[in-house]
């Protein structure tokens, strides 16, 4: 095996991660997780250079030759080498309450929990954009960025919470879609409420520069949505639109349409196919986010779950998240169906897992934002801890957060496996993901970009906040 001297094992840590990044990265002696093939190589050696995977070999003497002479060794054996994980519905807000969310800090949470890529959405999309150019360019920790566009919707809008602005009619759709084309979005977010001519109006001017759109189409259903060209369903209301029996509908009604997610149980799946068959003749995937209906369903459950990470939160975040009895808005205050929803869970992962299995895109989303107690990076190892309990394989719950999460983005060129040529974004893990999909969460070091962070070091940034 190549020999590195002594000093430069240290320089890793005695150097800033941007100068670190100038110099090639050798991993060596890990296992590589293949996504896409559902296969372990065992004793990969992986070369990173200005941020890419530039070589890919056995870890073996024969091979020395292919290591550059100055690459910075990183010591990996034993671990299993998995994509950087995708969260595809981070609301990435830039106050919580009356707090300034210090969004570095908010970011390092991410890479702590190995994801290294976010579809991010802002109430201010322009400090979103400067987020995501100050970590492009190495001067803030943080996952790559993919701009969602502030919120719009459809008139009358959300009754009761004034919240985005308002579309009347298509021409208005198509101004505000180029609009915020312009000023640098990479997808479109739409809420939408039965008007098909204002959605195509929105999914055409999007494709138009090249955008994607997202959304809430509960109104309007899965099925039209997808007929319209709309490329991402978030949460999985609207595909209950159209698969509900007369008797098991639903008043519109206020924020009611929320109050959907607990009738899945009562889904007639027969229904259900005809619309996921349209899903999947379109492209058109679905981000169920499951992890944060337990704010719901199980608050106290999902605070257990994630109170580990609560000591890395931005201090007055969380002592304003504390100090909150209730720590919902009043308008998501749906405590009078907590009862109903911990089987509409299971019922959603079932059917995602369904979907999956038919050919569907399934992408894993947070939907979380700065405050506890969904947490960024734990929330897609729970996400995918959900589709593994509704009948995914292990295999296919980390495809859906890695190279499926990435075709979603369209960018399965740049992200979601360990190949030559893509950006380096590889998180080493203690146990094979693919017999334990929990053991994703045992993260020892995450790379972004050829960027290398122990998770020691990313800790200790989040305490001291440095």
């Amino acid at each position: 095996m190549k020999r590195v001297c002594l000093p430069a094992l240290f320089l890793l840590f005695l150097i800033p991660n941007v100068h670190a990044q100038e110099r090639p990265i050798y991993l060596t002696g890990g296992h590589l997780v293949d996504v896409v093939r559902g296969e372990i190589y065992e004793d990969i050696a992986i070369v990173c250079q200005d941020g890419k995977i530039t070589g890919l070999f056995f870890d073996f003497a024969y091979n020395e030759n292919l290591i550059p002479e100055n690459a910075i060794r990183v010591d990996v054996s034993g671990k299993y080498l998995v994509p950087g994980l995708i969260d595809l519905h981070a609301h990435a807000l830039t106050r919580f309450k009356d707090i300034e969310v210090d969004m570095e800090q908010f970011f390092r949470l991410f890479l702590k929990g190995g994801v290294t890529t976010i579809r991010a959405m802002s109430d201010d999309m322009g400090a979103l954009i400067r987020n995501k150019t100050a970590v492009d360019a190495g001067d803030m920790d943080g996952p790559n960025i993919i701009v969602g566009s502030n919120s719009f919707e459809q008139a009358p809008g959300f009754p009761k919470l004034p919240r985005t602005d308002i579309v009347n009619n298509p021409t208005e759709a198509r101004e505000l879609v180029s609009n915020y084309a312009y000023e640098g979005a990479d997808w479109i977010k739409f809420y939408n409420y039965g008007d098909a001519e204002i959605v195509r109006a929105v999914v055409d001017e999007a494709h138009s520069h090249g955008k994607k759109v997202f959304g809430h189409f509960a109104t309007l259903g899965a099925a039209d949505a997808a007929r319209a060209g709309v490329d991402s369903l978030e949460h999985t209301v609207a595909l209950l639109q159209q698969a509900l029996d007369y008797e098991d509908s639903i008043s519109m009604t206020d924020i009611g349409y929320y109050r959907l997610f607990v009738l899945w149980p009562s889904v007639n799946e027969e229904k259900l196919d005809e619309i996921f068959k349209v899903l999947i003749e379109n492209g058109t995937a679905v981000v169920p986010t499951l992890t944060i209906q337990n704010v719901v369903a199980d608050p106290e459950g999902i605070a257990r779950r994630s109170a580990d990470w609560f000591p890395f939160y931005q201090p007055e975040i969380y002592q304003s998240f504390q100090a909150d009895p209730k720590r919902v808005p009043d308008a998501y205050d749906f405590s009078n169906v907590q009862e109903q929803w911990p089987e509409s869970i299971r019922v959603q992962a079932r059917l995602m897992a369904k979907f999956l299995h038919m050919g569907g895109l399934v992408g894993a989303g947070s939907d979380l934002n700065p405050a506890p107690p969904v947490v960024p990076g734990l929330s897609i190892h729970q996400e995918m801890e959900y589709f593994v309990d509704g009948g995914m394989t292990p295999l296919e719950a980390l495809q859906t957060a890695t190279i499926m999460a990435a075709e979603i983005l369209g960018w399965q060129n740049r992200f979601g496996s360990i190949e030559v040529g893509k950006q380096a974004d590889i998180i080493a893990i203690d146990g094979n993901p693919l017999v334990d999909i929990t053991n994703i969460s045992n993260i020892d070091t995450v790379i972004r970009s050829g960027q290398v962070y122990r998770i020691s070091e990313l800790e200790d940034r989040l305490r001291n906040r440095n």
